[in-house]
């Protein structure tokens, strides 16, 4: 289960706040000296010779030109050889660290296209997952063990990424599960979207049963006959976002956003785009880290604007002195998304019917118009076959006046999408940015649009025969699991969650396939094709040694695969322990100094 272990970490402050400093130093100082890695001085080497010379590997390359190779070299951040051993040979001094991968695979960095890492990183010791639980038994007590590391008055809780049907039960928690499991704490747990159940301890912190509930505008109290609450709470996802922000207040967002970025390193991720990460205030930890020369990932943001109306003036005003695309190698902004106009956006419709208003089909024309005129590249939020078909109706009328084909747009989500849709995307240029979100949200979709659509959602693999491009995402931490290969498996097996919707066989991907939604084709849309997203000499040294094989294994053991070694520009960001267990060179040269 994800990070639950580090979650028992969280009420002890201190203890995760030094185990995540001496992270942050190491990766701090190789940071900020261009030049250098977690392994020692660059200058001590002559120019030459490789930093770390990887062989007896089984190299994926994800690069058409040269599919496989045995053997690689880094030097400098970046690779400096991709090949057989006698590539590598005369790259070997002194001080390389010479790795012997016995076989194993070696990977690009992954790269999740669509992940709320921003917003989701910031609470993530304080949150428990449910997305691998077997049994609504076994959820609880993965809860119990979380209250054991905090006070009474402290709030546990689910966000999202878990359905009743994935239960051995068949069913989600009672007000007198959690009352029984958990008396002592408020307990809070959400389901995707759709609602939201609290114990009685949290019906008396949030004053449900009072004449001013201590919860924001939108959320909806479930009250029996007696106008008694009972537990259950009804929202959106604005709503929703809103009270989890009011119950998870105090925590210490950088220590949270480094261990979840941690995380994301120990299962070979090396960057994400996050789509919308919301208002000024959540960019403060991601942009303090930063500053600190701290991070271990690389991340992109968009820029989303607040609801409201008159939506154009808001992205004038902010783009007004703000480059289109700007990537300084860690921190790269990459336009607008995912919503642009909010009445366009279907949030998680699951049924036909979506429409929009003629005043936001004007606004989403006027914002369109003027991004395309600045070259802003745009991600939006498409559900529903009719949402997506809105947009497209404003993007062909822009399209008409200005060239957009090399902007990179993309619309995202499409579980219902059409092939009709597809393509129309496909003579736009834009592309498909997938998310797992049918992983979870099948048997809404099955209820909602019968068994046709359901078996084919989310259609991938039709994308990709249109010849499409399509970048891979997860949308975590509410409809989605961080770490990339639970979504890889669901693209290969097509099996959602709990089985309730197998996708048809002829629209299933290969291993290969879906790796390379979440490598190249990920980084393309962060325009960093040219740099990451595939090994070959002279890209950036993003890599995993991974602990299976993700081509051989059997398809439902994919979200098992972990990283033994993370280099981030040839940095070590997550298994220095097994390098120095393979590597030909003394420990003491292992360490930045």
């Amino acid at each position: 289960m994800m990070s639950n272990a580090l979650s028992c970490l969280s009420s002890d402050h201190l203890l995760v706040r030094s185990l995540l400093a001496v992270i942050s130093l190491s990766s701090a100082m190789a940071y900020a000296q261009p030049g250098t890695d977690s392994l020692g001085s660059a200058a001590n080497r002559t120019k030459d010779t490789a930093d770390i010379v990887i062989r007896n590997a089984q190299v994926l390359t994800v690069n058409p030109d040269q599919p496989r190779a045995t053997a690689l070299a880094v030097r400098g951040g970046y690779l400096s050889a991709v090949g057989d051993d006698a590539d590598v040979q005369t790259q070997i001094g002194p001080d390389t660290h010479v790795v012997d991968a016995k076989g194993h695979v070696v990977i690009p960095g992954l790269i999740d296209a669509h992940l709320h890492g921003i917003r989701g990183g910031q609470t993530y010791l304080f949150e428990t997952y449910w997305h691998d639980a077997l049994s609504l038994q076994a959820g609880l007590l993965e809860l119990q063990r979380a209250a054991q590391t905090r006070s009474p008055d402290q709030w546990l809780a689910v966000v999202g990424s878990w359905i009743p049907q994935q239960f051995a039960e068949k069913r989600a928690p009672t007000l007198v599960d959690l009352d029984r499991a958990l008396p002592e704490h408020p307990v809070y747990v959400q389901s995707l979207y759709d609602y939201a159940l609290v114990n009685s301890r949290g019906i008396a912190v949030l004053a449900l049963n009072t004449p001013q509930p201590l919860v924001p505008v939108g959320v909806t109290i479930e009250r029996d006959e007696e106008g008694k609450a009972t537990g259950k709470l009804l929202g959106g996802i604005g709503s929703f976002n809103a009270l989890f922000a009011q119950i998870s207040q105090g925590l210490d967002q950088e220590v949270n956003l480094l261990a979840f970025f941690q995380d994301l390193n120990a299962r070979g991720v090396t960057g994400f785009i996050d789509p919308s990460a919301g208002g000024p205030a959540a960019f403060e930890p991601l942009f303090s880290l930063h500053r600190q020369g701290a991070l271990n990932i690389r991340v992109g943001y968009r820029l989303s604007p607040p609801p409201g109306g008159n939506e154009t003036a808001w992205v004038q005003t902010h783009m007004a002195y703000r480059s289109s695309v700007h990537d300084d190698g860690y921190l790269a902004f990459l336009g607008l998304g995912e919503s642009l106009i909010m009445g366009m956006n279907d949030a998680v419709r699951m049924e036909p019917g979506f429409a929009s208003s003629p005043r936001d089909q004007q606004e989403m024309r006027k914002a369109l118009s003027y991004a395309a005129k600045r070259r802003v590249p745009v991600e939006l939020h498409a559900y529903t076959d009719d949402s997506a078909a809105a947009i497209l109706d404003a993007i062909e009328e822009v399209a008409r006046e200005y060239p957009i084909k090399d902007l990179r747009w993309s619309l995202a989500h499409l579980n219902t999408g059409s092939a009709q849709t597809l393509q129309r995307m496909q003579k736009l240029g834009l592309a498909f940015s997938v998310q797992m979100g049918p992983y979870f949200e099948a048997p809404a979709i099955l209820a909602a649009n019968g068994p046709r659509v359901a078996e084919q959602s989310p259609p991938t693999k039709a994308a990709l025969d249109m010849g499409m491009k399509v970048a891979g995402g997860t949308d975590a931490t509410r409809i989605g699991v961080a770490g990339v290969w639970q979504a890889i498996e669901y693209q290969v097996t097509g099996r959602s969650l709990g089985g309730v919707v197998q996708r048809r066989s002829d629209l299933l991907l290969t291993p290969e396939q879906a790796l390379t939604l979440y490598t190249r084709d990920a980084a393309w849309l962060a325009f960093a094709e040219d740099k990451r997203g595939s090994l070959a000499a002279g890209k950036l040294a993003d890599l995993a040694v991974l602990n299976q094989d993700p081509l051989r294994v059997p398809a439902r053991q994919l979200h098992q695969t972990q990283s033994l070694l993370t280099l981030l520009g040839g940095r070590v960001v997550h298994g220095e322990d097994w390098l120095q267990s393979q590597s030909s060179v003394p420990k003491m040269t292992l360490t930045a100094k």
